[in-house]
């Protein structure tokens, strides 16, 4: 994924492990607002679950979420507004599916990283309608991961802690306040957290 050319966003694709690589069509694209771009915080801006793609964007108000309908990367391509305030260094920094139906995304400013409004909404119809959580992480997060086996279960990282939810993101609580920057769960009792300086954590859970 690349910030948009000629007006909307490129996407490139490759099917020998990165040996070639070629531009995705997106002819079926919604075109990108002025000033919208993608934030590569986490390498969590662009996913792909359950057959289906989606984007995550800033520098609009509020951020925006690209999906497809389809499972081609080149076809059925829509944009739903989330609730997440966007702005120069804001907007959806992560966006997460565990089936076709239910995902989670997360961001904010990341110049305001403790600032803790707007910062997270969920979906439950695969991304066309967006809704605020009920309560948020404690700052902007750039990365979040569902856990694998914990149906409703989430982990969200940032620059000024991490968090988790129980509920599908509908509500957040803090776990740590420690600064990290992309997050991933690879089974229900382990997540792997990364930042800078090469630092690297890893996240027993239990009792989730």
């Amino acid at each position: 994924m690349s910030d948009p050319v000629q007006g909307k966003f490129r996407l490139l694709e490759t099917w020998d492990g990165g040996v070639h690589w070629a531009i995705v069509s997106n002819n079926t694209m919604p075109p990108a607002l002025e000033g919208e771009f993608g934030f590569a915080a986490s390498g969590t801006c662009i996913e792909a679950a359950a057959g289906r793609w989606y984007l995550a964007t800033g520098g609009v108000d509020p951020g925006r979420i690209f999906y497809t309908t389809s499972p081609s990367v080149s076809h059925g391509w829509q944009v739903a507004n989330s609730s997440i305030a966007g702005g120069a260094a804001a907007g959806v920094f992560s966006v997460r599916f565990r089936d076709t139906r239910h995902g989670i995304a997360v961001g904010g400013d990341y110049e305001q990283p403790t600032a803790s409004n707007n910062t997270a909404a969920w979906s439950s119809d695969g991304g066309a309608n967006w809704h605020k959580a009920d309560s948020f992480p404690r700052g902007y997060r750039s990365g979040v991961s569902w856990i694998p086996g914990r149906r409703q279960v989430a982990v969200a990282v940032g620059t000024s802690g991490s968090d988790f939810t129980i509920d599908g993101g509908r509500n957040w609580a803090g776990i740590a306040n420690g600064t990290f920057d992309a997050v991933e769960c690879v089974r229900k009792d382990i997540c792997w957290a990364s930042g800078s300086g090469g630092r690297v954590a890893r996240l027993h859970l239990r009792g989730f």
